[in-house]
């Protein structure tokens, strides 16, 4: 379907973004594909890892906790670099050097015979992941018309969704049927084919006058919220099982995987939301669920009702992270775009970082209990972020109050 603009025509995409008759949708699904490949891998790292690390390095889980730590402040210090790449070299280059790296980073899984090779291996990965993430939001951003971006950058999220939620379970599949090297073959042979998929895509256009180093401080305020947002969400992958295990006698993974689905679902069916609504509405709407589900999951005895919280976080975050997301690009120009979603995508890093420690201290000195409460705080935080962006919001043409 074309959609006809002022004296210009658009591809204008429908739910799925996948009518093979539009060349941009073709090539925003292969985008996501790609995508797919990659997280795929990383998500079979996380099944990989601890037996690795228990079983053929003797170590403990404060290793396999530091895998978890090198990757993300890898990640955290290469997204600038990416972006500024992204804008500067082209998307489709730094999209394939994520894919390299996090092959690379597979790579190493095979001759993990120390720790420090292991920590290398994840440090690969996070420069990859880094790359990788942000280069492909970009090129989707790319790919969609202006109407439609936040509905791009939702679909490109059920690629990440979609490969951690996945690679987990193929990787152990392998580890239960065939053993640990078939595992970690996928952790190389998915991103390679991935960078294979991308043969003869034609590339988003390059920067070159974006010289010199410049931060987008447009994309600094959605990152925080970003950031204040991963809290929120960090606090039930990383505690609900835990949390229900002590209060209920198990049933935590429960609330994950509503949590999980619910974010998936989300992302198809709410995508539009914040291009019909604008990402002032939609970013205070996901705050306000995120405070209800939270406190819901908070106080909540036993699993199944926790559940009921869980699938509004799930909501609350497949609508926040495509409005920060536009509050970010929409306020930058063209040529900074890439180097913005570098810095606001690094509030992802930033929350998990914040989250496991902070919460890990809390609910050791106060109990669960005051984990989803502090959680609560970080959701009330975000709220107040993005209602003291109204008077920006309300300037941006692309997003009417």
């Amino acid at each position: 379907m074309l959609v006809k603009g002022q004296g210009t025509t658009t591809y204008g995409f429908d739910m799925a973004m996948l009518n093979l008759r539009s060349p941009r949708r073709i090539a925003f699904a292969r985008v996501v594909l790609a995508g797919l490949g990659g997280f795929l891998a990383l998500g079979a790292s996380y099944a990989i890892v601890p037996p690795l690390v228990k079983g053929e390095l003797g170590g403990t889980d404060v290793i396999v906790g530091w895998t978890i730590t090198i990757f993300a402040a890898a990640a955290l210090v290469t997204r600038f670099g990416a972006g500024l790449g992204i804008d500067r070299r082209g998307a489709r280059l730094v999209y394939a050097v994520g894919f390299t790296f996090i092959a690379l980073g597979g790579a190493l899984f095979f001759v993990a015979s120390a720790e420090w090779i292991l920590f290398a291996a994840r440090a690969l990965q996070g420069i990859g992941q880094a790359c990788m993430f942000t280069a492909g939001l970009s090129w989707a951003v790319y790919l969609a018309p202006e109407h439609r971006r936040g509905q791009a950058i939702s679909l490109f999220g059920l690629s990440v969704w979609a490969g951690l939620s996945l690679g987990p379970v193929a990787a152990q599949l392998l580890l239960d049927h065939v053993g640990l090297q078939a595992a970690e073959l996928l952790l190389v042979v998915a991103p390679i084919l991935a960078l294979v998929s991308m043969i003869g895509m034609t590339p988003p256009p390059v920067h070159p006058e974006s010289a010199g180093i410049s931060f987008p401080r447009e994309a600094f305020r959605p990152g925080l919220g970003l950031m204040f947002g991963g809290v929120v969400m960090a606090s039930i992958v990383g505690f609900a099982v835990l949390t229900f295990d002590f209060r209920d006698g198990g049933g935590g993974a429960y609330v994950i995987g509503a949590y999980g689905a619910a974010t998936f679902i989300g992302r198809i069916v709410l995508g539009h939301l914040p291009d019909r609504l604008g990402s002032y509405r939609t970013g205070v709407m996901a705050f306000i669920a995120a405070l209800i589900g939270i406190s819901i999951i908070g106080v909540s005895p036993n699993w199944w009702l926790a559940c009921i919280g869980a699938v509004i976080c799930g909501v609350a975050w497949s609508l926040l992270f495509p409005a920060l997301a536009l509050m970010a690009i929409d306020r930058t120009p063209a040529h900074r775009r890439g180097a913005a979603l570098a810095v606001y995508t690094a509030g992802f890093d930033l929350g998990f970082a914040v989250a496991g420690p902070v919460m890990g201290n809390v609910a050791n000195h106060a109990g669960y209990g005051a984990v989803y409460a502090v959680a609560a705080l970080f959701a009330v935080a975000g709220l107040v972020l993005i209602l003291l962006s109204r008077s920006a919001a309300t300037s941006a043409a692309a997003d009417p109050i």
